[in-house]
């Protein structure tokens, strides 16, 4: 235990009312707001963007569906004019046996076809039929100039010969040749009025029919998207004024989560171990470790927050244990530890800081397994945590402390050395030797001020993304 001096407790609000005045900006004046509007900019444009789009698509499918209703529509019942007037020409034809009225079926078709009365505008019909009730051919006429018979045949051979409850008829869109076709299917029937047969067509949409639907759609895009666009234009100034609001609304609540977790953080430090500065150096280490370790941001942002609030369950430990000038009695030592758990409690009780457990919570623990609170061992404990353990007695060892001289930096990369595959991670202790004598002499001796130009560019780095848009 380390020996203090009851006068820290009694300068602990003094000391966190300096804290506050000592924390470095995580942002200028300007470039804080600048980078939150741009981003957020950026990522309204391509969200209107995409807006756009989305509604194009829309649209241009409703349009396409009310387009095809209007051409399928027309052709429909224009076509079943043709078949009504047909359908008088033969009722007393289909009052006899098929099989005898075939022939003159067959003729009435071909007239019809070769007098012109199969075309309906907006295209002609390339295949007409008369089947029984039960599918089976009667009489049919092709198109033979049609270049694409083959699959028309294979199309009609196909189609599912339904049978319309009224005189309106049937129709539905295929795609033969790469064109647009629409079938037909009509009732015929006898001079009593019975339904004995169907007439199926197969009706080819011209090309100009087609782009005029497709002149159609294009231009209900356009006009949705101007829409949009103007829109935009017209509330974009108010959207401006409120991103100025918002960015510095946003850089102001980053500012403050961050300068509370240092003042907090180092309050503790200061009581503990008569130095905020230990805070900022573990921060160092541990962020620099982790990167060398090859951990994401995401997993970087909760070990700052964490090496900052390590001890902080330290606040709920009575003076008479945490200031004791010797070694504590085994009782004491377990009352101690429950420091951790107290951490625990502290920050899980806010959104913001409760990603710092795997740190506050697990940083005693051992990797042979003999730690606290838990025994965890290997790599059940959190790699944020074996991480900060590296830093946090790398650091106590090469640090001057009211008790002890700093440690040679050899010295003490040799006590990491003797703590692998027990206390610290083997593949972490590798890649901490790696960096241990440049961070070292980059760090252990810098100055107060030196050391809050680093931590103010690893906030940076790390949370200001927080301030962005997802």
């Amino acid at each position: 235990m380390q020996i203090r001096s009851n006068l820290q407790v009694s300068n602990l609000k003094a000391s966190v009312k300096r804290q506050f005045n000592n924390i470095p900006r995580l942002f200028s004046q300007n470039s804080g707001p600048h980078l939150l509007k741009t981003s957020i900019q950026k990522k309204l444009f391509l969200r209107l963007l995409l807006a756009c789009l989305l509604i194009s698509v829309a649209l241009g499918s409703a349009v396409l569906f009310i387009e095809l209703h209007r051409v399928g529509g027309i052709v429909n019942d224009r076509g079943g004019e043709i078949t009504a007037r047909f359908n008088d020409e033969v009722r007393q034809l289909l009052n006899m046996p098929m099989s005898v009225a075939k022939p003159e079926l067959q003729h009435k078709l071909k007239v019809l076809a070769i007098a012109g009365k199969m075309n309906l505008g907006m295209g002609h019909i390339i295949y007409a039929g008369i089947f029984d009730l039960n599918g089976k051919a009667i009489a049919v006429e092709k198109d033979t100039n049609c270049s694409y018979l083959n699959e028309v045949d294979d199309v009609m051979v196909t189609f599912e010969h339904q049978i319309p409850n009224n005189a309106n008829g049937l129709y539905e869109y295929q795609t033969i040749d790469g064109k647009p076709h629409i079938q037909l299917i009509y009732p015929l029937t006898n001079s009593k009025n019975e339904q004995v047969a169907v007439m199926e067509g197969l009706f080819a949409v011209s090309a100009e029919a087609g782009d005029d639907v497709i002149t159609r759609i294009t231009r209900t895009v356009f006009e949705a998207i101007g829409i949009v666009l103007l829109t935009t234009a017209a509330l974009y100034p108010i959207i401006l004024t409120l991103l100025g609001r918002l960015s510095g609304l946003a850089r102001n609540l980053l500012a403050g989560n961050v300068e509370t977790l240092q003042v907090l953080g180092s309050a503790v430090a200061k009581r503990d171990s008569d130095t905020h500065i230990h805070n900022f150096r573990v921060t160092i280490y541990s962020v620099t470790l982790a990167e060398a370790f090859g951990l994401s941001h995401n997993q970087i942002r909760p070990l700052i927050k964490g090496a900052f609030l390590h001890d902080v369950g330290k606040i709920g430990i009575s003076d008479q244990i945490l200031l004791k000038p010797g070694k504590l009695t085994y009782h004491e030592f377990e009352i101690m530890k429950g420091h951790v758990k107290h951490g625990i409690d502290i920050v899980k009780r806010s959104d913001w800081l409760k990603d710092a457990i795997d740190v506050v919570g697990y940083h005693h623990e051992k990797y042979e397994g003999d730690g606290y609170p838990y025994g965890l061992k290997g790599d059940t404990i959190p790699v944020t945590a074996r991480i900060f353990a590296i830093a946090d007695v790398f650091d106590a060892l090469t640090s001057t402390r009211p008790y002890k001289a700093p440690m040679s930096f050899s010295d003490a990369i040799a006590i990491i050395e003797e703590g692998r595959g027990n206390h610290f991670d083997p593949a972490l202790v590798d890649v901490f030797n790696g960096i241990a004598k440049s961070l070292y002499e980059n760090v252990a001796t810098c100055s107060d001020k030196a050391l809050r130009d680093k931590l103010e560019s690893i906030t940076q780095q790390y949370f200001s993304k927080d301030m962005y848009m997802s």
